[in-house]
């Protein structure tokens, strides 16, 4: 009995602190305005050393600083090499350098997320959290561009979208758990006690806690989007010997 009561009082605690976080962190909605809302938002480029022989790899590192705002946005742009879709190489005479090869060829997927009963089209989404950093590299720039003996400058310009609305896909596990949950809470066996009902439930919402944390993909319904911003990078130069 005493082990069940701490275990209760921990569960009870652990909700007060979880509820406080959540009313004391409430994201700020979004102006009215797609470039007010990004206009925070800022790209940094660096590459970690600036002579290179020919053929060594260059590899680029771009740093995504959140801005005022929790902004949705495709996964596609920040979380994946597809992020440097919009690289631009100049070459000592200003002349842009054709790459040999597209750096991601593919378009963010579509998929359809049940809400309500009713498909909705999304997207991969991401979270891009206000005053937060995203990085995300490129192993190495000779791989798409054929860079000769000289100077380089690389400048990164991204389109980014932003949603207003995001989904979760329920994981299987979580639905299972769920269900076990509602079957456990209509028991009424004389033998079954509340106090054991309640720590088993609890015990299964500690689990779906777990999952959704290692599953938390969010999915962007294409009709939620809110509107698009370019924005560019500062500019590294490279050397090639």
């Amino acid at each position: 009995m005493k082990t069940f009561k701490k275990r209760w009082l921990f569960y009870l605690l652990l909700n007060f602190s979880i509820t406080g976080c959540i009313t004391g962190s409430q994201p700020r909605a979004l102006p009215n305005d797609i470039t007010a809302a990004t206009s925070e938002v800022v790209l940094s480029l660096t590459t970690p050393q600036s002579t290179y022989a020919a053929e060594e790899a260059i590899s680029l590192e771009l740093k995504i600083q959140g801005g005022a705002f929790d902004l949705l946005v495709p996964s596609f742009n920040l979380t994946t090499p597809g992020a440097f879709i919009g690289l631009k190489v100049l070459d000592t005479e200003d002349n842009i350098v054709t790459p040999k090869r597209a750096i991601a060829s593919s378009i963010p997927e579509e998929m359809f997320i049940e809400k309500n009963g009713k498909p909705i089209q999304c997207i991969q989404g991401f979270e891009l959290g206000a005053a937060t950093t995203t990085n995300v590299s490129l192993s190495d720039l000779q791989k798409y561009y054929r860079l000769q003996s000289g100077t380089y400058t690389i400048t990164l310009t991204t389109e980014l979208s932003v949603y207003r609305d995001s989904l979760k896909r329920p994981h299987p596990e979580i639905i299972e758990l769920e269900e076990e949950i509602k079957r456990i809470q209509k028991v009424a066996d004389a033998h079954v006690s509340a106090a054991d009902k309640r720590s088993a439930v609890n015990d299964l919402q500690q689990q779906i806690a777990f999952l959704e944390k290692k599953h938390n993909t969010l999915y962007l319904p294409t009709n939620s989007h809110f509107g698009k911003v370019q924005l560019t990078s500062n500019s590294v130069v490279v050397i090639i010997e």
